[in-house]
């Protein structure tokens, strides 16, 4: 069998989906819990993090010594994610953007190995996307849960797809598809190829400064995503 032309990583939160507050009001349920203390995250404190990396930043923030904070980590994300678990699928803030189902089916039909590159933890990226009915269409991906440095996953990529597909690609093969300046920064930082999809005008300035490969607004119209790619393989 013909090994796919290029790897394509996507990001959820932002870039398929707008999660809504169930999130992030589980995780501050989370850290009460098992902290005693409150919490409230605004969007700078989440975007393109990582899970782990997210917790950290919190307990930080609550005055928590480095010590306490390696120990309570994995306790506060194991709760999060059963309360994740109850409270998503009801939740009627979220919803999937425009599109989405166009470019998954494209890149699903044509020579792509499509994953998912999340900072969310495995558990709670297939609650997110199994509300969706998105969970189908990725044959792998890399989370949170591997490691909580983000600009780590796209090279736990490249190991799962050599592991799991015994296919190889070049940094100059991969293509992650995110929403944040942190998703630019992680591709290039691993010499791959960045489409950054601009949902908030006011992020645009500091994300194009950043060069990203290609800028988009959204899926609605995906003749640009799709020209460009084929660019990468002619």
């Amino acid at each position: 069998m013909t090994k796919p032309a290029l790897l394509i990583l996507v990001d959820i939160d932002g870039t398929l989906i707008s999660p809504g507050m169930a999130p992030r009001q589980s995780l501050g349920e989370a850290i009460q819990r098992i902290t005693g203390r409150n919490i409230n995250f605004e969007v700078h404190h989440l975007a393109g993090y990582t899970d782990p990396g997210i917790v950290v930043n919190a307990l930080e923030r609550l005055g928590i010594s480095a010590t306490e904070r390696d120990r309570l980590v994995d306790r506060i994300l194991v709760q999060y994610l059963e309360i994740l678990a109850k409270r998503y699928p009801n939740s009627n803030e979220k919803y999937l953007f425009p599109g989405v189902i166009d470019l998954l089916n494209y890149l699903q039909n044509v020579r792509y190995r499509v994953g998912l590159i999340t900072g969310n933890m495995e558990k709670g990226a297939a609650i997110k996307l199994k509300s969706f009915g998105l969970l189908d269409y990725f044959s792998f991906g890399v989370y949170g849960s591997d490691h909580h440095d983000r600009d780590q996953l796209p090279l736990i990529a490249l190991q799962k797809v050599r592991q799991r597909f015994d296919e190889s690609y070049s940094p100059l093969q991969v293509v992650i598809i995110g929403d944040t300046i942190r998703d630019v920064w992680s591709a290039h930082r691993n010499r791959m190829r960045c489409i950054a999809v601009i949902r908030h005008e006011e992020r645009r300035e500091a994300i194009v400064a950043e060069s990203p490969d290609l800028t988009v607004s959204g899926f609605e119209n995906i003749k640009t995503i799709k020209t460009y790619l084929k660019t990468l393989i002619e």
